[in-house]
């Protein structure tokens, strides 16, 4: 059985570069001799494939971001399931294209308890599921003019729902035990090397503790 070393999401509103920087990581991980296990966002999986909350037969908010939660749990349970294939020499890091607790940046506080009571599921341990969270700011926060929603079908926010959608998920995951803030930077690559910055202290910490 492989042995999970870390479980890391990367969340943030639209377009704050999650996909370059995700791929980044595991191409960082990757050399240091992980085998790192990438989980999409469910959202655009959904989108993509035709369940939406907006357009033409659009499903209710509600409805479709419980579809998320379950797909997300279901997806999460699969790759735990799955590393037991492994050897036991692998080191596995899960990496999350944002996580379970992003369901309440688009229901509000009160809906998304009730999601939860409905799924028999506990925000708290919910959270305690990941090791690290990474948010990383939307670009239409600090600088709206490099904002686009036009380069992602799965993308439908204008900049100022991009920042609502944001402030949002900072307030879902506010109090998870290790959450890090990423800033918009003049350069995508500054953001990047911070993200993985954070990566690599959990890391350490993992070594150390061990």
């Amino acid at each position: 059985m492989g042995k999970i070393i870390a479980k890391i999401v990367l969340t943030g509103g639209p377009c704050a570069g999650k996909t370059t920087t995700i791929s980044r990581i595991e191409e960082h991980l990757t050399k240091l001799g992980y085998h790192v296990l990438v989980l999409n966002e469910c959202a655009t999986e959904m989108i993509k494939a035709g369940i939406r909350p907006f357009g033409s037969n659009a499903a209710s908010v509600y409805d479709f971001e419980n579809e998320i939660l379950n797909l997300q749990l279901y997806k999460e349970k699969r790759y735990k399931d799955f590393i037991k294939k492994y050897d036991d020499d692998v080191k596995i890091v899960l990496l999350y294209d944002r996580g379970s607790v992003d369901v309440r940046a688009y229901l509000g506080k009160e809906n998304y308890f009730k999601m939860l009571k409905e799924n028999n599921l506990d925000n708290d341990e919910l959270m305690n599921e990941y090791d690290l969270v990474i948010h990383m700011i939307t670009v239409a926060a600090d600088m709206e003019s490099r904002y686009s929603n036009s380069t992602n079908k799965a993308r439908f926010e204008d900049s100022d729902e991009a920042i609502d959608v944001d402030n949002n998920i900072k307030e879902a995951w506010k109090d998870h035990k290790n959450l890090k803030v990423v800033p918009v930077c003049e350069y995508l690559e500054d953001k990047i090397e911070l993200v993985i910055k954070y990566v690599d202290e959990l890391l350490q910490e993992k070594d150390v503790s061990e």
